[in-house]
């Protein structure tokens, strides 16, 4: 049934058309007018369903990049919980007394912390030159050699210094690092990362804030399933990736990897998002840059059916400036195939190519602390010029790490979409987005808690993630915000 709202846009837009002729003209543009209301009634569900669409398919890179994240964050986590005893210590304190020893150990615990694992060899050799039956100080110089991938030297360190008298949760790390190296000589190896989630959203339909949808030129009231709607979700990613020394004298690798994700709604099985993706490659090492070239593929169904397949390259680049300064850049094209859907008849006419490139860096502001940021520029070229956008994003990382093994990610990402030009299904004017997401991860190693945490458990990490969307657009169908709220478990076996 129209509402009022229906009704007046019909006749608003019959008004200018009747002119003087008389009732029977007008009757007629009256009635296109509510024709034109029904097919905007009509059409409201598919629009619904194309902005939550197109959130669900940004969600997955999200949290693909958001789980890479929590794991070099709590890998980084545990090392500073290794080598966060104590004060930092200056070069200066070391020149004033040089021949204590224990302000030497704490000076290299400060380098290590800092990145500057050289020259923490380099004070830990002259504590050993002194006193080279120091237990702690053996074992510490061991890492830092495995640390300068020199294997053998570190293999050697710490089986030498395993029988002597320690603490038990020395020898266990010393255990740890002997098994590292076993895993570090094999030619091939594989990582298996798995992150278990539920989450809740505030609004995951992406119902607009105006709770007012245009359709043909008409503004409609959102009423029903168009209307904001919240839902619990239960999320799964599995991630294997391997590496394979190629044998040449420099570090040149064959990489690839694939992930499995999916979402099951509890409530709008419509949004239900099953995905695959692989890649393929080399990582080149041509120190101090690496280059990684690799072919793409994805494959997504929507609501259990065949939504969008996705073939494509990307090359990789990396520096290290310094120990603590590293600059990145991306580049991808890709090809992406969409099919319509139940819930998205429309969904083959955003097909075509996508251009995306990203230059960024990373800083380590303190032992504690480093920053990641970057900018994206992206463009998609689709098979109709409404579904064509240019897309600027800035986005950033901060990383605290805590000395109890714990740490806080949070990042922020701005994003601005420009359209070719107008969508005639839904309103005149050309689409033109602003959006912003400001996410906050809490995580916590169950090994910082305790180390007589039983083995099975030793490598999951906790995490506690908080998220605020908003997005706003020339056109009311797109203004919509959210919030969201996850729990996740994250695991990690290398093999």
């Amino acid at each position: 049934m129209l509402n009022s709202g229906q009704i007046l846009g019909a006749f608003l837009y019959a008004y200018p058309l009747c002119g003087a002729p008389g009732w029977a003209r007008c009757a007629r543009f009256v009635s296109f007018g509510l024709a034109l209301a029904v097919a905007a009634s009509a059409a409201l569900p598919a629009l619904a369903q194309q902005g939550a669409a197109e959130e669900r398919e940004e969600e997955l890179q999200q949290d693909i990049e958001g789980t890479e994240d929590v794991e070099r964050a709590a890998e980084d986590a545990l090392d500073l919980e290794a080598f966060g005893d104590g004060p930092p210590v200056t070069y200066q304190d070391v020149l004033a007394d040089p021949d204590n020893i224990e302000l030497n150990f704490r000076y290299a615990l400060t380098q290590i912390r800092e990145g500057n694992v050289r020259g923490a060899g380099a004070t830990l050799e002259r504590i050993l030159l002194i006193r080279p039956d120091l237990a702690t100080v053996r074992v510490l110089f061991a890492i830092v050699l495995f640390r300068l991938d020199n294997l053998d030297e570190a293999e050697r360190e710490l089986r030498a210094v395993r029988d002597l008298e320690m603490p038990d949760d020395l020898r266990q790390q010393i255990d740890r690092y002997l098994e590292q190296i076993a895993q570090r000589r094999k030619t091939t190896k594989f990582v298996l990362a798995v992150n278990l989630a539920t989450q809740y959203d505030w609004n995951r339909n992406a119902s607009p804030t105006s709770k007012e949808r245009f359709a043909f030129g008409l503004p409609t009231r959102a009423t029903g399933g168009s209307l904001r709607q919240d839902d619990l979700s239960l999320n799964g990613l599995a991630q294997i990736s391997f590496e394979h020394d190629l044998g040449a004298q420099k570090r040149h690798m064959m990489v690839g990897g694939l992930v499995y994700y999916q979402g099951e709604q509890v409530q709008q099985d419509d949004l239900d998002l099953h995905a695959v993706s692989a890649d393929w490659g080399f990582s080149l090492d041509f120190a101090p840059n690496t280059f990684t070239p690799r072919l793409l593929y994805e494959n997504v169904l929507l609501s259990r059916q065949k939504y969008l397949d996705s073939r494509g390259f990307s090359l990789d680049w990396n520096r290290d400036v310094s120990n603590t300064f590293k600059v990145f850049g991306t580049g991808k094209v890709k090809y992406q195939s969409y099919n319509n859907i139940t819930g998205n008849t429309t969904a083959t006419q955003r097909s075509g190519r996508v251009l995306d490139f990203q230059l960024g860096f990373s800083q380590v502001l303190d032992p504690t602390q480093r920053i990641r940021a970057s900018f994206r520029r992206a463009r998609t070229i689709a098979a109709r010029g409404f579904n064509s956008f240019d897309r600027d994003e800035i986005s950033a990382t901060h990383t605290w790490l805590f000395e109890d093994g714990d740490f806080l990610l949070s990042s922020l990402t701005l994003t601005r979409d420009r359209y070719d030009r107008n969508d005639p299904s839904i309103a005149t004017d050309t689409r033109s987005d602003k959006a912003g997401r400001l996410r906050v991860t809490y995580g916590l190693p169950l090994r910082a808690i305790d180390d007589e945490v039983p083995a099975l458990l030793q490598d999951l990490t906790l995490t506690v993630s908080a998220e605020a969307y908003r997005q706003l657009s020339n056109i009311t169908n797109f203004s919509y915000k959210n919030y969201r709220f996850s729990v996740g478990v994250n695991r990690r076996w290398e093999f």
